[in-house]
């Protein structure tokens, strides 16, 4: 089947402004099917993307900002570790606190404090099975200074010991000096028995030296 042919000639009677006309709406018709077929698309494609970017830079945002918090979670356990540490050390055996309280006594008897009273309570672990308490319970005689520098002495002591429920009063003259009751709760705090077989189990066994600043 032939065919058809486009007569040009008949083109050359049409007038101009037709021609424009015509030529315009070509044009026109060719940039609306780019339009639609390629740039509308392509634009859909931008404004997805756009919105995951600024998905993605919200996430990422959120994710710094739980990343620093780690960090810093990160770095306070590690030093609640260290400090933890730090206080394991302070807690010797339980027969070690036994005999520092015992040389704690006999310090306050070469101060001149006259003990009335040395009560030790049983041994009790704390719920954390951190550590264990031996608490005693303490009445001396005394001037003011001498008790200061007993319990000073305490204070200074490497291991960990606490007074606490401190009461003084009843002062009298005595020998030409003031003197007066004093009455307190000391507490040794010791490591439970389960960490002291494991630390002899893997270390070689050495006798435990009690802290210079007690003995005389």
């Amino acid at each position: 089947m032939d065919m058809p042919k486009l007569n040009l000639d008949s083109l050359h009677s049409v007038p101009l402004s037709q021609k424009l006309a015509l030529l315009g709406l070509i044009i026109a018709g060719i940039m609306a099917g780019v339009y639609y077929y390629y740039i509308e698309p392509e634009n859909e494609q931008i404004s997805q993307l756009q919105t995951q970017i600024v998905q993605l830079d919200a996430e990422v945002q959120n994710l710094t900002i739980k990343v620093k918090h780690l960090d810093e979670l990160v770095a306070a356990t590690k030093q609640l570790e260290i400090e933890l540490a730090k206080k394991k050390e302070r807690l010797p055996p339980s027969e070690e606190a036994v005999m520092l309280l015992k040389q704690l006594s006999d310090l306050g008897s070469r101060l001149g404090l006259d003990i009335k009273l040395w009560k030790p309570a049983p041994p009790a672990e704390d719920p954390s099975k951190l550590f264990v308490r031996m608490p005693v319970s303490v009445e001396v005689t005394g001037g003011y200074h001498t008790a200061a520098i007993f319990f000073d002495r305490v204070n200074r002591l490497p291991r960990i010991i606490n007074v606490s429920d401190l009461r003084m009063g009843n002062p009298q003259v005595e020998k030409g000096r003031v003197v007066t009751q004093t009455v307190f709760d000391l507490v040794a705090f010791a490591a439970p028995e389960e960490r002291v077989a494991s630390v002899n189990a893997s270390s070689p066994a050495v006798p435990a030296t009690l802290p210079g600043n007690v003995k005389r």
